[in-house]
């Protein structure tokens, strides 16, 4: 099975400097270009299910990549909102000055920034776990377990779990994509890459960007990382590159 990740395109919330979150933002018009490219460039590889964050950034997004299947969205668009960034509480649309001159919560994050938690939102912790959870019900879906981490009766359980949900029941091996958000990103490649908690901010994501992750015989390859060749010259003052294996998914996605 290839899962394949999709950044969500930009938003006006990544261009107001403010902190975002769990916000309503929709897509500028850029995000919608980055959109659009990470569509194209997973054209050939679907159609799959889409199982996205339920915010409208990542929405969007999910939609566009399934609309250019030619495919009927309410078949294989999932939204999911233990796909969603962050939850920033008190803090969404805040600004980062404000952040910073909270004295107690900037000291509790140089003390231990992965398990602090934003008052009344979430810590990194946190959306780690809902995260993975989210991606082991997904991987159960399609006949895999994570990585042999789960037994038979925990995949049977996750399996029933996803399905009282209502999501797609699909057949073993299929492929799938998920479209969320930086955080999201970063909390699945962090996991199979075996990534330590105080080391969570090595990895970073672009907007439309793309990872792929593969499922085969009771291991899980990381094929490449925010592959985002794809983007370049969309608008070269705000694209920021990735360093990638050239033309790495060209003989791999299926």
């Amino acid at each position: 099975m290839k899962l394949y990740l999709v950044r969500h395109g930009q938003s006006t919330g990544n261009v107001g400097g403010t902190l975002m979150g769990q916000s309503d933002h929709p897509l500028t018009a850029l995000g919608e270009l980055q959109a659009r490219a990470a569509a194209e460039r997973l054209a050939p590889f679907g159609p799959m299910p889409v199982y996205h964050s339920d915010l409208p950034r990542a929405a969007a997004t999910a939609a566009h990549i399934v609309a250019a299947w030619g495919a009927a969205t309410t078949q294989l668009l999932f939204p999911d909102p233990r796909l969603r960034e962050i939850s920033l509480g008190h803090y969404e649309g805040r600004s980062w000055e404000e952040f910073e001159a909270d004295e107690e919560l900037t000291a509790a994050f140089a003390e231990d920034p992965y398990g602090t938690t934003v008052p009344g939102g979430e810590s990194l912790e946190h959306l780690a776990d809902r995260v993975t959870a989210a991606v082991r019900d997904i991987l159960a879906l399609h006949g895999v377990s994570d990585h042999n981490e789960l037994s038979t009766e925990a995949v049977a359980t996750a399996d029933a779990s996803a399905l009282a949900t209502g999501f797609h029941h699909a057949d073993p091996g299929d492929n799938a994509c998920i479209v969320a958000h930086d955080g999201p990103i970063r909390a699945i490649l962090n996991h199979y890459l075996g990534v330590p908690p105080e080391r969570w901010w090595t990895l970073s994501t672009t907007h439309g960007a793309v990872s792929l992750l593969e499922f085969s015989g009771g291991w899980v390859n990381v094929r490449f990382v925010n592959a985002a060749s794809h983007l370049a010259g969309l608008k070269p003052d705000v694209y920021v590159p990735s360093v990638e294996e050239p033309d790495a998914d060209a003989g791999s996605a299926g």
